[in-house]
């Protein structure tokens, strides 16, 4: 599984991208903006992610934005499958978690602080748990 990361709070990255080095390749971004360039270049260069986690609250481009972006782009280049993204956010808000799979479309919505439980769980469910 190759997977993106995507928090502007170092040490929820570090944690998570920790947790996730046992099933994963992990790659690791601070802004939205980063993110859909990553995104983008990992399909375009034949190597794309299975899982993008993305903060919902980030300066500049929003988790939500960022999410957007990834789709719109997946319309135009029509990969073999879209991305898992899933949504990680300090605030249970009922507004973010409707946003995040209305809009975002998103398969999942993450409350941190992140458990290795939740997030293994959440990555299971998605077809995702292979050991590496």
């Amino acid at each position: 599984m190759r997977c993106l990361i995507v928090d502007d709070e170092v040490f929820c990255r570090e944690f998570v991208a920790t947790l996730l080095q046992e099933v994963g390749e992990c790659d690791q971004a601070t802004t939205g903006e980063e993110a859909v360039a990553m995104f983008q270049e990992g399909l375009e260069g034949g190597k794309p992610y299975d899982l993008v986690l993305l903060d919902i609250m980030m300066p500049g481009q929003s988790g939500h934005e960022a999410a957007k972006a990834i789709r719109a782009f997946e319309k135009e280049f029509k990969p073999e499958k879209k991305v898992n993204i899933v949504m990680l956010t300090a605030l249970n808000s009922a507004n973010d978690a409707m946003e995040s799979f209305c809009h975002a479309q998103s398969a999942a919505y993450l409350v941190k602080p992140v458990s290795k439980d939740g997030l293994f769980n959440v990555v299971s469910k998605l077809g995702l748990m292979k050991k590496k």
